[in-house]
């Protein structure tokens, strides 16, 4: 079997952080590697759309905290991040920069077709919420459906079973991070560029990195997005302080996962979770990392988990109401 981690570390020998041209050097020997393997195939074993491995595997108005999405409470406020700490390595090997790689290859392999403005992107999130919300009375399990016309100009949502479709605008919504199709299509298509033109529509100002990496967390979670847009934003995040990936995989939604995260306000971890084998993008989630008491008085432990928001699907769909 073809080890596709060790084809980029082959083209990756520069100490961290990689320069434009090393990044481009490993992807180049990463695609290469996939096309040798797809050349050599059994004939009778070739995949159709799908290259064989782990390259195929895939399937608010404000921002805040992974919590600020669909009616989840948020943990915090938007403080500035922690210091930048050391990033730490995987025993299956990687760092920040090339766990992000991996992810951004894989985004750019996925099947994409672009919507017609009459189509609709739908997106499934299940959500788990832990003592915040107890404390406020809200659900600690729910699943989210929503779907965006591809001109960006309705929306809707399912509330209680029922379909709520809003009134059709004539302009874009302005809101921060964009969720209108039109906007995310046309973002910028350079990794540091993209980072830049986050920095300077970010409430808090270029000081404080937290804002965009939630800003890209919640743009790969609640959009269906062009395969290119995709890989800018994981190779964005590769390029922000603080940024920090677990040193062994773990639990997220039963199955193991790499958690490439930042600390918030000194007691919460705000985690990007990816497939450890095929590095898609799963969903997000909020650690509680010290101790912690909230302005309402509940007690939070290190180690809690206060929300998980699990990404199940995201497509392109004929209609609102439509799940496929």
């Amino acid at each position: 079997m073809i080890d596709d981690i060790a084809a980029l570390r082959e083209g990756w020998s520069e100490v961290e952080p990689p320069s434009p041209d090393a990044q481009d050097r490993a992807r180049a020997a990463l695609l290469a590697r996939i096309t040798e393997t797809r050349a050599t195939a059994p004939q009778g074993r070739r995949p159709g759309r799908r290259l064989p491995g782990w390259v195929w595997r895939s399937g608010v108005a404000a921002v805040g905290a992974a919590a600020l999405v669909a009616g989840v409470v948020a943990v915090g406020g938007l403080g500035p991040a922690n210091p930048p700490a050391p990033r730490v390595p995987s025993e299956a090997g990687g760092s920040v920069a090339q766990t992000f790689e991996l992810a951004a290859v894989h985004a750019e392999t996925e099947p994409f077709t672009p919507p017609r403005p009459d189509q609709w992107t739908y997106v499934e999130l299940r959500i788990v919420r832990g003592r915040i919300a107890e404390d406020k009375g809200q659900a600690a399990r729910e699943t989210t459906r929503s779907w965006q016309r591809a001109d960006g100009r309705q929306s809707a949502v399912l509330v209680d079973g029922k379909l709520e479709v809003s009134t059709e605008t004539s302009d874009l919504p302005q809101v921060m991070p964009p969720q209108d199709y039109p906007t995310l299509a046309g973002l910028p298509t350079d990794p540091r560029a993209l980072l830049d033109w986050l920095r300077a529509r970010s409430p808090a100002g270029k000081g404080a990195d937290g804002v965009p990496y939630l800003m890209i967390d919640s743009m790969l979670r609640d959009n269906v997005l062009p395969p290119g847009v995709k890989a800018t934003l994981l190779r964005a995040l590769a390029l922000i302080p603080g940024v920090t990936r677990s040193s062994q995989p773990v639990d997220f939604d039963g199955r193991p996962a790499i958690a490439v995260g930042m600390v918030l306000d000194g007691w919460r971890r705000e985690d990007i979770l990816l497939d450890p084998t095929t590095h898609e993008f799963l969903g997000s989630r909020t650690v509680v990392v010290e101790d912690h008491t909230t302005p309402e008085g509940v007690t939070l432990k290190k180690g809690d988990v206060e929300v998980e928001l699990v990404r199940v699907a995201g497509k392109i769909v004929a209609a609102p109401g439509r799940t496929g």
